[in-house]
């Protein structure tokens, strides 16, 4: 079972969200079993959280964490939980409601002995699937007292006619509770009195599940050495207690102390990158469940929290790239990437999601009246132009994923002007949140369909050539089909090309000076623009006419290019509101 889909609206920063998270993959059959045995299910699923600040993702983690935290009781809404637009407090919404939906792994899975509990909670739904609907609403009355309703709901969201609530609820969070992790390590939490005493006794039983099931990981050693494995086991869980345990102080070391300890940390790192390998092997299922022993049983004996055996924890990670060097980071997520557990996960680092399959991206952008969540889903993209996207954009500009707008150019030689001549109209696309990417690599339509469906706006400058007319025509398609407006999704230069419109908009002489020819030495304008080529480079020249421009003012910016850069602007701020 994992949590499918999440329903917000009137929680602290969300008016409205309606969130889909990614769908399981399998790293083999899925199977049900307590958390450190070998049955244990290999369902994975992870979603990764991109969006400014404000924008709701840290809203939306409250609300998981607060909501099904494997905490003694359960979370009664409060007062500062209701959500106002930003600066008017005394507009606060006097109700709020959030459903979580779960569902099952595959049919016939909630038949299983260990969902028992839940037998009077599910609904079958017309894709035969099996499903829970848990709903908690929260009323505020004038004198500030905070009502919290619970139910579970009905496919058509008609509330189940259930004697108790509460337990059923919290047998739901047991099997389902959520960890929250924030900047890399877990949030420290006060232990309650009745907790701490049974924490203490079990530490040092914990203390030696971890050492039998690191002594089992070594016993597997497959291709790699015992050496090779206790020094990659050390730093698992290193990593392990950097992400799932409490921070404790650290003791004074020499200088000659961390000079070694960083040279068996650089051995210690490049052993976990082989263990992973190891472990993301299809035959190695039985790793992955000890893998996951370790994290259970690493994260009780820390005392964080007390997790039932048949409990499959939802991990939510906040920026796991904290602290963590773009190398360590690759390793780290690639560990992270074996836990057969549903993960959550928000990151501002192009460095991670160039890891990041771009199926599980989800973009949350706050729009007039709701924030709302993009991505492609597992069936968006053909598979040709996954693999244009992936190597298009998320390996080789994965920044450009955080973008509020695309400016679509056909070649290298605009990505360099047009950044600079954008600057000198006082237009700071890095601030702006305007991306310069050159299409004629991957083609226009693939990134036209996935800036669509990742919710990122979009302008197309092309030139005046027939390739220039052919996209020019896919704009004008793309356009027609979403009732758009072509004037702000459509540039045409009245040239063949960048370089001709430049000559004739008032920089000949930068082009002759580069052809090393005279003001009064007559030639084709063809002739002086391939000379000047052939001299130099296009971006060379497009660096030159930058400097130009910028030493005669923005009056020698071509109009139809000012115009341009207004509308483009224009889209990207209509998404930072």
């Amino acid at each position: 079972m994992y949590l499918e889909h999440i329903d917000i609206a009137g929680f602290r920063g969300l008016n409205r969200l309606s969130l889909t998270l990614t769908q399981p993959t399998r790293r083999g059959a899925s199977i049900t079993g307590p958390i450190n045995d070998e049955s244990v299910s290999s369902v994975t699923t992870n979603t990764v959280l991109i969006g400014e600040n404000a924008w709701g993702k840290s809203s939306l983690l409250d609300a998981l964490t607060l909501l099904l935290s494997p905490q003694p009781a359960l979370y009664c809404f409060k007062e500062e939980d209701f959500y106002f637009p930003a600066g008017e407090r005394e507009e606060k919404t006097k109700y709020l409601h959030v459903v979580f939906t779960f569902c099952e792994n595959q049919v016939g899975h909630h038949t299983s002995p260990r969902f028992n509990p839940l037998s009077p909670l599910w609904v079958k739904c017309p894709d035969k699937l099996t499903r829970i609907y848990y709903q908690l609403e929260g009323e505020l009355d004038d004198d500030g007292s905070v009502l919290t309703l619970r139910s579970f709901l009905s496919a058509n969201g008609q509330a189940l006619n259930l004697q108790t609530i509460d337990p059923l609820a919290q047998a739901l969070i047991t099997l389902n509770p959520v960890l929250r992790l924030r900047d890399a390590r877990f949030i420290r939490r006060l232990r309650s009195e009745t907790l701490a005493p049974r924490l203490a006794k079990n530490n040092e039983q914990m203390a030696r599940e971890l050492d039998e099931l690191t002594r089992s990981l070594i016993h597997n050693p497959q291709n790699l050495t015992n050496s090779e494995l206790r020094s990659g086991l050390a730093a698992m869980q290193q990593l392990l207690e950097h992400y799932f345990a409490e921070q404790g102080a650290t003791n004074s070391v020499s200088w000659q102390q961390k000079r070694h300890g960083r040279e068996e940390s650089r051995r210690a790192w490049r052993s976990l990158g082989n263990i992973n390998r190891m472990i993301a092997e299809p035959n190695s299922r039985s790793m992955r469940v000890m893998l996951l022993g370790m994290f259970s049983t690493l994260l009780q004996a820390k005392g964080s929290v007390l997790l039932h055996p048949d409990a499959r924890p939802l991990l939510l990670i906040e920026d796991p790239e904290t602290r963590l060097h773009p190398i360590m980071l690759s390793v780290a997520w690639e560990l992270l990437d074996q836990l057969p557990l549903q993960r959550i996960t928000t990151t501002n680092s192009g460095e991670l999601l160039s890891l990041v399959p771009v199926e599980q991206i989800c973009r949350l952008v706050r729009e007039s009246g709701r924030v709302a969540a993009y991505s492609i889903g597992p069936q968006g993209l053909s598979a040709e132009d996954s693999r244009r996207i992936a190597f298009h954009i998320r390996f080789n500009r994965p920044s450009s994923l955080f973008a509020r707008c695309w400016l679509l150019v056909e070649g290298e030689t605009e990505v360099w002007l047009l950044n600079q001549l954008a600057r000198l109209c006082r237009y700071h696309f890095e601030s702006e949140g305007i991306k310069v990417i050159e299409f004629a690599q991957s083609g226009l339509k693939p990134l036209l369909r996935f800036a669509r469906q990742m919710g990122i706006e979009w302008h197309v400058l092309v030139d005046g050539d027939e390739a220039g007319k052919k996209y020019a025509a896919t704009v004008i398609s793309n356009v027609e089909s979403h009732n758009d407006t072509l004037r702000y999704r459509l540039t045409a230069l009245p040239s063949q090309d960048i370089e001709h419109f430049l000559y004739r908009s008032g920089f000949e002489d930068v082009y002759r000076r580069h052809a090393a020819l005279a003001e009064n030495v007559p030639m084709s304008p063809r002739r002086i623009i391939d000379k000047a080529i052939h001299r130099t480079s296009k971006p060379d020249l497009a660096i030159d006419v930058a400097l130009a421009a910028s030493q005669r003012g923005v009056s020698s910016v071509p109009p139809l290019l000012r115009k341009m850069f207004s509308r483009v602007a224009w889209l990207a701020r209509g998404r930072a509101d």
